[in-house]
Parts: structure tokens; C-alpha cells; sequence
């Protein structure tokens, strides 16, 4: 039975309710109420004294020029009081209360409450005899509703009302706890899964938790006061479940969202989530093991995404990734003592030391500390919930992502990210450790990314912008956006674990609720097979027309650099190339370029012409037109595909930490075939073969039959799959389908469906073992189709022996 909701209304009219949750308990997998009769539990009692003892609430502070207008503005008033907890005085605020004279009320809460602790019994009065004026004119009942993602309001209103808590009577304390709950509709925590997963959001749990933890311990009713606790134990681990679509928090593949799409940089809810069940370790509300195991997922998912260091400093996870933050705020939000505390929370879950955590704390932070070997991490990662792949090898790391109709890459926001509209276009960045600088992104923090070519992120495909106001949603530096594909949803990747397949089908979309850019009509369609250190791109279908200027040439760009006093060196086709220098690489000629951080790039003869440039250039910073702008040298290479293209294709290899020694190498084994070659590349499908592994990785943009150049004869869905056949002729397959094929459940939201998939195999083939989910069925032309059903963008892997 769900507890009534009138509770905190009774106490706010001033009823009195010691024991108003006494019959409300929670079961360890659910948060869903029972009425069950129990009376304290000891050994919970127990817990709440040690729980107030050690977390207090701190003592209200205020100015004497504060405590003194207060007094002054409380005389004004002319508060009778009519009662032991009821008083008079003028209505100031009419029907409904503003969030103005919200702000306002609490600070006399919080500097009266450092009047009574400070002034003694007249200090007293005062601020009794104004929380019941308060009280009998209903004030809190016509509160307006925060809103979380203010943090300024969230952190202060709250804050303020609480200061009076440790020098009030119980009675007046339960009341205020009551109106403090209201505010921060802590009623939620008290409805059942249902409710909770689709009204949260991971501001609540940064902003709120902590009051709600707060409140509780400082409750008069000790049995209120664990049963809330539980409560907020319940509500903590109810969060942790996969939700749907896109819905806050976490997906099954590992990421968080937060305005409805993957998004690490609002992940610090990963910090409050730890710290209080670090806080519940060892008692009666600890976490369970299933919510720790998605939250442990969680954690190690966004340290996947990022470089390894050996403390909290120059963690950078990519800026396609960085949300509204471009270059600055993309450190992982959750550090390396919160990462030890997650440890001791699951040894205390699991009974014994969580030593596959540890293995993974000794790899991220370059440490022994745990008496384990470092987790081997390198490899490759799918993040289709992110429409991402990440390439993980010692000392980088490589992400691919690309925006979908229903997943963002870029959010413009008001004075902030101005002209993120291709921070995630199709990118290839490569990272490396130690921060923005050795990555050759903008490391002048104050700068805001000023002095950065805002058209060319490494890997992505773009219509170079001659005006950066026309880069910005209505030209100005306020309107908000949200870079999103116009129709299509294939974007993302299949890991073989360690290597594998990224690929991208893109559209370009200029509208969020209305046109906010002049079209482009851009349209492409690319992949990438990571493996042995290198990452073959490749792309066609590459086009873009309308009425934008005729100097906006479209480009496929392979690196921008910005240039410091440790990474300077440009090598082009084996010779330096200085400062203040550009250059024209024509079709005919092949390139092998080192760009200043040690990123290698062969691209092979028959492109279109490439553009290198080695010079000063000034850009705007994130902020807008209307901030400073800045001045960087950089370095940068692009192919220029030419004005409104029509269905032009690239391919490139690219190679980090390189040398002259090792490009020299690649381009030498590629111009011989020995490394990777296109087997296909029209619109509907890619297919790249690597000859050292007898390796084959297909991107079916859409189903394609009658094909012959491995194993694969047809797939009757769209979907992404790696072939790789050993020298005995065993096969072994990893399929995904990134596309999460959305559906709409509301005019907003939307939820995943699966895809069922089939694959036809030439020749017949045999299952190594049981493999739940997949099927095997010779066809009666002698192959072998397998089906399976491809959820959440999730991979299948299926090992098969030919039968002879």
C-alpha cells in the first residue's frame, strides 16, 4: 500500500505526527511501501544515534548587519501571536508565493536562527514567533517548486531553512523538517519503482539526496527517522536500474544520461550515489549487490571513456563527449577516493574483497596500491546508448561518435558552447595521457577554447563555416540547440573485444523545435575497424547542398593541433614543415603526416585534395561572438571534398604515438595491400578487410544479400559484424545493431526495441556450445542462417566450426 501523501500537509497546518511513518518499511530489491507493524529495531536505533552523531548539521550563521535589518524587517510586521504556535501579522506575498520572496523568507529563517543561538531567550522568541506566523499563514504550503537544475536556489533555499533545525523545539523542528520536504518533493522517495524511474533525474540525486539524509537524521521521531533512511537507502538503489530510452540515468551498456543522452559531465550524481551508500556500509541500509554492480558498471564505464593518470588531474574524456563544456570541465567527475570508497562498499556487499575493482583502480590510476595485478583494459569498447566506440590501448585512447535523430553530440547552450555544432560529427579523437596540451586541444582554461577552429574536430565531416555568426543557432549567443541527426540512428560500434567496428549513417538536422540554421543538406555515411593499434577510416556518400554562401567548402578533417612549447613539430611526407606555412598534397600523391602530439596519418593516393596548414589563427571562445576572442598557432589537415558536394568518399589510416620509422612502415604495408583494403563501400554498405588477422568488418547501413567475399552471404537487417576466420577455419562473429530503434512512448520520450536479426552463413555451420539466444537452421540451399535478437545495441558473439 503507497503511503499517503497528506502526512507533511497535516504537519505543515500545524498537526503534530511523532509517529507518522511508524508502519512503513521497504524490501531489500524494491522501494515499493508495505504496511507491515514492528516496533524500533535496537540495532537500527542504534545506527541513527551514530548517524547523528557523526553527521551534524551546522550551526546557522549570519552578519550582525543581517541579524539587525532582519530584526528590523520582523518589527514591521507587527506579528501578534494568537496561540502556543500560532501568530498573525500582514500576508505580504498574495495567492501564490514567488521564488523571490522564497529567497527572502529563508534568509530570515537562517540569520533569525543566528540570533536564538546567539542572543539567547529574545533570539529565541523572535524567530519562534516568525516561523509560526510562517506557519498559520500557510506560507509553505504556496511554496513554488525549485527547479534542480538551478543549483544556486537548490543549494541555498534549503540551506537556510535547515540553519534553524538546531535550535528549535521538536515541535517547531518536525514542522520545518516537513516544509523542507515539501520544497524538495521528498515525496517521491516514498512512491512506488514505477514513479521513481519515471520522474528521476540526476540533478535530484547531486542536489537533493543530501537533504533528504539530512533531514531524516535530524527528525525528532527516532522511528520517522529510520524509516526515512530506509526510504532513501530504497530510493538510492531503485535509481541504479537501467531505465529506458531516453530517461535519466543509467543504460544497460555502462553510460549516463542526463537531458536524453549520454552525457559525462553531469555524472558527478555518480559522487553523491557513493558517498552515501559509503555512509550506509556495514548497516542495515546498505546497498545490495544487484544496484552495486550497476553502479560499480557505471563508474568504471566513464573512466573507460577517458585517459588513464595517476590522480584525479588530466583524466580528459573526449570533447565529442564534453556536452556544453568544450575543452574545459571534460576531467572525470569522480575521484580517486570516492573509487577506493567504491571499493570497500562492495567487499561489504560481496563479504570479500571486490579484487576485479581493484584490478580495474590499480589500471586507471598506474598504481599497485591493491595487491592485485593491473586489469588489462586495452581494447575495444561499443557505447551505443552513446552512439560511440572507444579504442583503448597503453598510454591513448580513441573515440569514435557521431549524433543520431534521437542522441545529441553537441548542446549549444545560452553563452556556452556557441559553436559546438560539430563536436561530435563523425569524430576520430585520439587522446593521450597527461591532459588537453599532449592532446593538442586548447589547455588555456580562462580562454573557454577561443583560438580553436570551431569547423574542424579530428575525424569528423563538416561544412566549413566563413562566418561564426552563422554558426550559432540564430545567429546569436543565447538560442539554444541540440545537434542531433536529422532522420537516422545508425550510429555506433561492435567490439570483438580487442579490436572492432565503428560506423556511422548521418543526416544533418538544423531544427530543435524550429529552423535555427540555414540547411546544409550535409549527408555521410563512414567507418572505422580499430585493431592493432591503427584505426582505418573510410567514408563515401558525402554531400551538401542549399543556399549557404559558395565559399563554405565541405571537409572530411583529419587533425587540428594547437601548438605549445613541447608539441611543435609538423612532418609531412618526411620533411618539416614550419610556422606560417601551407600546403596543397594534390590527388595523385600519397601522405604520411605526423601531426605535433605524435598522431600519424596515412592517406593514400586518389583523394580529393588535401589542405595543411601551419599557421596564427583567431577564433571566438565558446562563450560567443560577444566574449574576447583568442589567438593560437595550430596545426591542421583536411580534405576538401569542394563546394556542395556530391557523393564524394575518403579512406585513411590513422596511427598513434607514431614515429617516422613506423609511418614509413604502414604506408609501405598498405601500399602493398598488406594491411587493410575496401571490399565495399556504396551507401548501403561498408565492408574492410585486414589481411594480418583474416579479418572482415561489415557495415550494413541497411540489408544486403548476394555478397561473397567471406563467410557472410546476406543480412536481412541493419546491423554491424566482424568475421574473423583461424587457420583450422573455425569462425568467429561479434554482431551489434547500434541502431536502438527508437519509439515514441509520449510526445517526448522514447524507449528501445529490439532487432531481430538474420544472418546467412555460407556453407553449414555448428555452434561451439549452447549459446543462449542464438539459432542455427541449414537452409535449403545448403547454408546456414543464424537469428538471434540484438537488444540495447548490445553485442552477441557466436563461435562456429564448418561441418565437413
Amino acid at each position: 500500500m503507497k503511503l499517503k501523501r497528506n502526512i507533511g500537509i497535516l504537519l505543515l497546518f500545524g498537526a503534530v505526527l511523532p509517529n507518522a511513518y511508524a508502519n512503513v518499511g521497504v524490501t531489500p530489491e524494491t522501494n515499493d511501501v508495505q504496511t507491515i507493524t514492528q516496533s524500533i529495531d535496537e540495532a537500527k536505533l542504534k545506527e541513527l544515534q551514530e548517524f547523528r552523531k557523526k553527521y551534524k548539521l551546522a550551526e546557522p550563521k549570519a552578519s550582525a548587519s543581517e541579524l539587525k535589518s532582519a530584526q528590523m524587517a520582523l518589527k514591521m510586521l507587527m506579528i501578534q501571536r494568537t496561540g502556543d504556535y500560532t501568530a498573525t501579522g500582514a500576508d505580504l506575498w498574495g495567492e501564490e508565493v514567488k521564488i523571490e520572496h522564497l529567497r527572502d523568507v529563508a534568509k530570515n529563517v537562517r540569520v533569525l536562527s543566528y540570533g536564538a543561538l546567539t542572543l539567547g531567550k529574545s533570539g529565541k522568541a523572535d524567530l519562534d514567533l516568525y516561523l509560526d506566523y510562517l506557519f498559520t499563514h500557510n506560507f509553505f504550503l504556496r511554496m513554488p517548486k525549485l527547479v534542480y537544475s538551478n543549483y544556486s536556489d537548490v543549494r541555498k533555499i534549503p540551506t537556510d531553512f535547515m540553519s534553524a533545525i538546531p535550535v528549535l523545539d521538536d515541535v517547531r523542528k518536525a514542522k520545518v523538517i516537513a516544509a523542507v520536504q515539501k520544497l524538495l518533493e521528498v515525496d517521491i522517495i516514498r512512491q512506488g519503482d514505477k514513479a521513481i524511474m519515471n520522474w528521476i533525474s540526476s540533478d535530484y540525486i547531486f542536489n537533493i539526496v543530501p537533504y533528504v539524509f539530512n533531514l531524516a537524521i535530524a527528525n525528532p521521531d527516532d522511528q520517522q527517522a529510520i524509516q526515512d533512511l530506509q526510504l532513501l537507502s530504497g530510493f538510492l538503489r531503485v535509481c541504479t536500474r537501467y531505465n529506458v530510452g531516453n530517461k535519466d540515468i543509467l543504460k544497460p551498456d555502462g553510460t549516463g544520461f542526463h537531458h536524453n543522452a549520454h552525457y559525462n559531465g553531469y555524472m558527478y550524481s555518480y559522487r553523491t550515489w557513493v558517498e552515501y551508500f559509503y555512509r550506509f556500509k556495514g548497516t542495515s541500509l546498505k546497498i545490495d549487490k544487484k544496484s552495486y554492480e550497476r553502479l560499480k558498471n557505471a563508474i568504471v564505464t566513464i573512466y573507460m571513456t577517458a585517459v588513464c593518470s595517476d590522480s584525479d588531474k588530466n583524466r580528459i574524456y573526449a570533447n565529442s563527449m564534453a556536452g556544453r563544456h568544450p575543452f574545459y570541465n571534460i576531467e572525470v567527475p569522480f575521484t580517486q577516493k570516492l573509487f577506493e570508497q567504491l571499493i570497500e562498499i562492495g567487499s561489504d556487499v560481496m563479504g570479500t574483497d571486490d579484487m576485479d575493482l581493484a584490478a580495474y583502480y590499480n589500471y586507471f590510476f598506474k598504481t599497485n596500491k591493491y595487491n592485485v595485478p593491473a586489469k588489462d583494459a586495452n581494447g575495444f569498447y561499443q557505447y551505443n546508448y552513446s552512439a560511440a566506440g572507444v579504442y583503448r590501448q597503453p598510454g591513448w585512447v580513441a573515440v569514435m561518435r557521431c549524433p543520431t535523430a534521437m542522441l545529441w553530440t553537441g548542446e549549444i547552450y545560452n553563452k556556452t558552447n556557441r559553436f559546438g555544432r560539430y563536436q561530435g560529427h563523425g569524430t576520430l579523437e585520439v587522446l593521450y595521457e597527461g591532459g588537453l596540451e599532449p592532446t593538442g586541444y586548447p589547455s588555456k582554461y580562462e580562454n573557454k577554447g577561443a583560438g580553436w577552429d570551431w569547423n574542424m574536430m579530428p575525424g569528423s565531416t563538416t561544412v566549413h563555416y566563413t562566418d561564426w555568426a552563422e554558426m550559432m543557432p540564430y545567429k546569436n549567443d543565447k538560442d539554444r540547440f541540440d545537434q542531433k541527426a536529422k532522420t537516422t540512428n545508425f550510429a555506433g560500434a561492435v567490439s570483438n573485444k580487442a579490436y572492432g567496428l565503428y560506423a556511422a549513417a548521418f543526416d544533418q538536422g538544423d531544427n530543435w523545435g524550429s529552423q535555427r540554421f540555414v540547411p546544409t543538406n550535409l549527408t555521410f555515411c563512414k567507418s572505422v575497424l580499430a585493431i592493432d593499434g591503427m584505426l582505418f577510416s573510410i567514408g563515401n556518400g558525402i554531400s551538401a547542398k542549399g543556399t549557404y554562401a559558395d565559399n563554405m567548402i565541405t571537409a572530411t578533417n583529419l587533425f587540428q593541433t594547437i601548438i605549445s612549447k613541447n608539441y611543435n613539430k609538423l612532418v609531412v611526407n618526411g620533411k618539416t614543415l614550419g610556422n606560417g606555412n601551407k600546403m596543397t598534397i594534390p590527388s595523385a600523391e600519397a601522405l604520411t603526416v605526423i601531426n605535433p602530439v605524435s598522431t600519424g596519418y596515412f592517406v593514400p593516393a586518389g583523394h580529393d585534395e588535401i589542405n595543411i596548414v601551419y599557421d596564427k589563427q583567431q577564433t571566438p571562445s565558446s562563450e560567443g561572438l560577444a566574449a574576447k576572442p583568442a589567438t593560437e598557432v595550430a596545426a591542421k589537415a583536411y580534405i576538401n571534398h569542394g563546394v556542395k558536394p556530391e557523393k564524394k568518399s575518403y579512406s585513411f589510416i590513422v596511427v598513434p604515438a607514431a614515429n617516422e620509422a613506423k609511418m614509413k612502415d604502414v604506408a609501405d604495408k598498405q601500399t602493398k595491400g598488406e594491411l587493410f583494403s575496401i571490399v565495399e563501400m556504396q551507401d548501403s554498405l561498408h565492408v574492410i578487410k585486414y589481411a594480418p588477422k583474416n579479418v572482415l568488418a561489415y557495415s550494413f547501413f541497411t540489408p544486403a544479400k548476394n555478397l561473397s567475399v567471406g563467410e557472410v552471404v546476406s543480412s536481412a537487417t541493419e546491423l554491424l559484424l566482424i568475421e574473423e576466420k583461424d587457420a583450422e577455419g573455425n569462425l568467429s562473429l561479434a554482431i551489434s545493431n547500434p541502431n536502438l530503434r527508437p519509439k515514441m512512448i509520449d510526445n517526448k520520450n522514447w524507449r528501445e526495441t529490439p532487432t531481430p536479426a538474420f544472418i546467412e552463413l555460407k556453407g553449414t555451420w555448428q555452434a561451439e556450445g549452447n549459446i543462449p539466444g542464438v539459432f542455427l537452421k541449414t537452409m535449403e540451399n545448403g547454408n546456414t542462417e543464424l537469428s538471434c535478437l540484438l537488444r540495447n545495441g548490445m553485442p552477441v558473439y557466436v563461435n562456429l566450426k564448418k561441418v565437413k
